[in-house]
């Protein structure tokens, strides 16, 4: 079988600067490393991560000492103001895109504008925004009536250019003024486009990323639409050889908080399938 893959697939630049700062950190010091949450949305590089000391924590409320990881989705405004508080050191691995999202969203805020963020309300990256507006925005999915008069919208930074342009698209005739700031990922445009470009071109497509990433399962729908016959795998463990039955060209891309070595793994072992 002929296996193809992305340009672009794996780690992107705010994920990578993420887990090279912690582990530039963990190299450092010998206190107790604490991330608010998964550093970022891959199980299994969550896991090398604490075999080396670096602990995910749902309540960061309950941390009294060590360091604590801003992870790349960003945090709460009230997690924050509880880590000042407490004096405890910071790590801010933020990606610098989402910080742009939070920045253009309390610009809208403060200067009048009905926020809406478009996104996934239960994305962490929504969530932090939404906690610095006071959770005075509003998140959408699908375009629905928003009764403002002056409405400013932004992105979450993994959506898909096509949900993003049917909000705003919906929300054009609704308002008086609108602003709008698209703070798509430029990285996370460019894995779509190639991903469903790869797909339109292979007999099978495999896409590789966490379950819970939402970069990822975006890609697998992309991927989907174009080529029928797509998988959205964890590891090279998942892969099934009566997927292959007949095939000739096998299409491999990943989500941008997918390790190399999971890449290379699951290219690896589609070649001896």
């Amino acid at each position: 079988m002929e296996v193809l893959k992305t340009e672009h697939a794996g780690f992107c630049f705010g994920v990578k600067r993420a887990i090279d700062i912690v582990l530039k950190e963990r190299e450092k010091t010998k206190e107790n490393i604490y991330t608010i949450g998964p550093i970022i949305h891959n199980s299994q590089m969550v896991q090398a991560l604490e075999e080396k000391g670096i602990t995910p924590v749902d309540d960061i409320f309950r941390i009294k000492d060590g360091i604590v990881v801003f992870r790349t989705h960003g945090i709460k405004k009230e997690e924050e103001e509880y880590i000042k508080k407490q004096n405890l050191k910071v790590i801010d691995a933020t990606c610098p895109f989402v910080k742009r999202v939070r920045k253009h969203a309390i610009y809208l805020e403060k200067n009048g504008y009905t926020v809406v963020i478009v996104g996934d309300k239960n994305h962490p990256e929504v969530k932090s925004v939404l906690s610095y507006l006071h959770n005075g925005g509003i998140v959408l999915q699908k375009s629905v009536p928003v009764p403002a008069k002056k409405i400013g919208i932004v992105s979450q930074t993994t959506l898909d250019a096509d949900t993003f342009l049917d909000v705003v698209n919906g929300l054009v005739g609704g308002a008086e003024e609108i602003r709008v700031y698209n703070t798509i990922c430029e990285s996370t445009q460019v894995r779509q486009k190639e991903a469903a470009r790869l797909s339109s071109m292979v007999d099978i497509m495999l896409v590789v990323g966490g379950m819970n990433s939402s970069n990822t399962t975006k890609l697998y729908n992309i991927a989907k639409k174009e080529q029928p016959n797509t998988y959205h795998i964890e590891t090279d463990e998942d892969l099934k050889p009566e997927w292959f039955s007949g095939m000739q060209r096998v299409g491999i891309t990943g989500g941008a908080s997918t390790p190399g070595f999971i890449m290379d793994l699951v290219e690896r072992r589609v070649k001896y399938i």
